[in-house]
């Protein structure tokens, strides 16, 4: 039990907290690091008997900004700045898309009761195919809906988890609708296809008047999906239980 508490304090201790800085043009946030990690290939058996495996979905996990408490406060009493705002961008060659975007409260005990504790630490993404991407009731075809029949072949966590800063400056709308980080993983709509390279993109937010105050920052590391799969489910042939 004390070898416990003592690891426990040993990684408090050796928790790198980026710096809050205020001058006359504006507020510096440094170093911040952010790393992606936990990289997962959700599958999905199907077929009428369930005979293939193909994907579903995958997910990572983001870690939040490691930042005192009594920066946040800071950012949120004189600058409004209550929130992390995160959207997701996948380049496929030539083609740019953003995909959603979601924010993280700085202290979420004073707008959800029964939460606990302040900024969350980390954040889990999930990229769907279309076809499981619509409902719940689209997860459950044994014949999955719109003929998807892909399987990950090939996909990675790419970059480093190399340190940055953030600058914030003068407010600015965001207009594209974002939603609240909760318990369960946040859902992004990948398409029917899922290669690309995947960004994570990050802001100073004001989740009440929905202004950043920052330009987003991309993070180092990024997800890689670089090949899929065809998967021949043979007794799904000509079922289409989307029009059912």
């Amino acid at each position: 039990m004390k070898a416990f508490f003592l690891t426990l304090l040993l990684c408090y201790s050796c928790t790198r907290y980026a710096e809050v800085s205020r001058d006359a043009i504006g507020i510096q946030i440094q170093p911040v690091t952010m790393e992606i990690s936990h990289l997962n290939e959700i599958e999905w058996h199907v077929g009428m008997k369930k005979e293939e495996t193909i994907t579903q979905s995958f997910t990572f996990i983001v870690d939040m900004p490691k930042i005192k408490q009594d920066d946040l406060d800071y950012l949120a009493e004189n600058r409004s700045i209550d929130a992390w705002i995160m959207r997701l961008i996948v380049n496929r060659g030539s083609e740019t898309q953003d995909l959603g975007s979601l924010y993280t409260l700085f202290n979420p005990t004073k707008v959800a009761r029964g939460s606990q504790g302040g900024a969350a630490s980390s954040v889990t993404l999930k990229v769907f195919y279309a076809a499981a991407y619509a409902s719940e009731r689209f997860r459950a075809f044994k014949c999955p809906a719109f003929g998807h029949n892909k399987k990950l072949a090939s996909f990675d966590i790419s970059g480093d988890n190399e340190e940055f800063s953030l600058s914030l400056g003068q407010a600015i709308p965001y207009n594209e609708r974002s939603h609240l980080v909760e318990l369960t993983p946040s859902a992004f709509n990948g398409g029917n296809s899922l290669i690309g390279e995947y960004y994570v993109e990050i802001a100073a937010y004001d989740s009440k008047k929905k202004m950043i105050h920052s330009t987003f920052k991309r993070l180092p590391m990024h997800i890689t999906v670089s090949r899929e799969e065809s998967i021949r489910v043979r007794s799904c042939d000509g079922v289409h239980q989307e029009f059912q």
